[in-house]
């Protein structure tokens, strides 16, 4: 297969891309956050010559690329693989005195309950470490540690300022332009032995991140969610649902780069792990599904109806395969309705000489819902004498539900079996791009 032969094939996922020269050495590592759209860009024409770029793409004999499953995931790995390859063509310090660390530093504050410990998180050279610093690096592109503390800093709030920069806005009694922004959780005005706690957790997290070692990050936000509402502590509670929401929005499935570089196909893997395990969890399957669709309904009281189908294809989520459905024969709320809309609409794609153009027959249809949700599309699935797998999955629970020949049956599952990651992450697709679909309309609307 030739370079741009490979590019063609990328996925329209998070990854790394390694660039090799005609002896087989690595001349540059990149990051995507659209592996696809990112590689391609180096093959257009209007390159100029004389440039760095021009220079690389003229060496290029050969490309590898390395799926991951968020952004934070490749920025990570694109920083140690740079570190384990030193590319010719990377932007990289030789020397390693000049790296950037990201440092975790304890400072020792006056509080109104007595001296106290918080920490400064920033980045920093080797020259610039003290002995108590917790660090992690080092990186060989300065902005990657940044853009890491950049994406993680929302999350977990930390301070970044100097001893003179907090001294200056403790005795103003404000917090800086940070704490206004919800950046910091501002310990110069608010060190309450509370507030010192909450301090105290945000970082124990990232430094959780930071090591590779959050795979169970949000299994403990969500039993500390569920253990303080149980005691009636209702602000704890809302942290760990904040805390839960704001991680999963930057990665719900962090991985150590560690994994990825020791199994490069691990997404592959994970993958074909997630088909096999569908297929023992819905026993209606004949076999394992290749094609897997999932379906969800967005409107305001029927007004602006949309809805939409995202695809798995051999367990990897495709976007290219991705379709949106304005619902044209409803205008009131009947999701079950709408429902049957779009997926007749959707499945006369797959029979012959209907005059559509054809897409391919999916293996399972995955719908947002339960009873009422499968009842509606196995109407349609029949009355098209189709015969496909559909299965519900119901939000409260997060369990599975299908139609035996005798009657319906409601399953659950652990949430954190591959097949179940797969099945919910495409409901949540489904969910997050009938909406994208259903906001632009409302706002078209608006400006018409």
């Amino acid at each position: 297969m030739t370079v741009k032969e490979k590019v063609r094939a990328l996925p329209l996922e998070p990854g790394v891309y390694l660039f090799k020269d005609i002896k087989g050495t690595v001349i540059y590592v990149g990051k995507a956050k659209q592996l696809k759209n990112r590689v391609s860009s180096y093959f257009q024409s209007g390159i100029l010559p004389g440039t760095k770029t021009y220079a690389l793409v003229s060496r290029i004999a050969d490309m590898e690329h390395i799926q991951v499953e968020s952004e934070l995931e490749a920025l990570i790995l694109e920083s140690d693989l740079i570190k384990k390859y030193r590319p010719h063509y990377n932007i990289i310090q030789k020397d390693d005195r000049t790296y950037l660390y990201i440092v975790i530093r304890p400072v020792h504050i006056t509080t109104s309950g007595g001296e106290a410990t918080i920490w400064s998180v920033f980045t920093a050279r080797e020259t610039d470490l003290k002995a108590r610093d917790v660090i992690y690096g080092p990186y060989p592109d300065g902005g990657t540690a940044k853009e890491i503390l950049r994406k993680l800093r929302p999350i977990f709030q930390f301070k970044d300022c100097s001893e003179t920069k907090f001294s200056r806005f403790k005795k103003m009694g404000r917090p800086c332009l940070y704490g206004h922004l919800n950046l910091c959780t501002a310990p110069c005005i608010y060190n309450e032995p509370k507030d010192i706690a909450i301090y105290t957790k945000n970082i124990k997290n990232l430094k959780a991140v930071l090591s590779g070692k959050s795979k169970n990050l949000l299994n403990q936000f969500k039993k500390g969610m569920d253990k303080a509402s149980k005691a009636q502590r209702y602000e704890d509670a809302i942290y760990y649902r904040d805390m839960m929401e704001k991680y999963k929005y930057v990665s719900s499935k962090f991985r150590s780069s560690e994994k990825y570089i020791l199994n490069p196909y691990l997404i592959d893997d994970l993958a074909e792990k997630a088909l096999k395990n569908i297929t023992l969890m819905i026993p209606i399957l004949k076999s394992v599904p290749k094609r897997i669709e999932c379906y969800d309904i967005s409107n305001v009281s029927g007004k602006e109806a949309v809805g939409s189908m995202v695809v798995a294809v051999d367990g990897k989520v495709n976007k290219r395969e991705y379709k949106r459905f304005k619902i044209k024969r409803k205008d009131s709320p009947n999701d079950f309705f709408m429902m049957q809309e779009v997926l007749e609409r959707r499945l006369l794609h797959s029979i012959p000489d209907t005059k559509k153009v054809p897409w391919p027959v999916p293996d399972l249809l995955v719908i947002d819902g339960g009873k009422g949700q499968v009842s509606a599309v196995l109407k349609v699935v029949k009355n098209l004498n189709l015969d496909i797998p559909v299965v519900g999955l119901a939000k409260r629970f997060e369990s599975l539900v299908y139609k035996t020949q005798e009657s319906y049956v409601i399953a659950s599952f652990p949430k954190d079996t591959e097949g179940m990651k797969l099945i919910i992450r495409l409901r949540d697709e489904a969910h997050r791009f009938a909406q994208a679909y259903h906001h632009m309309l409302r706002a078209k609307k608006f400006i018409d």
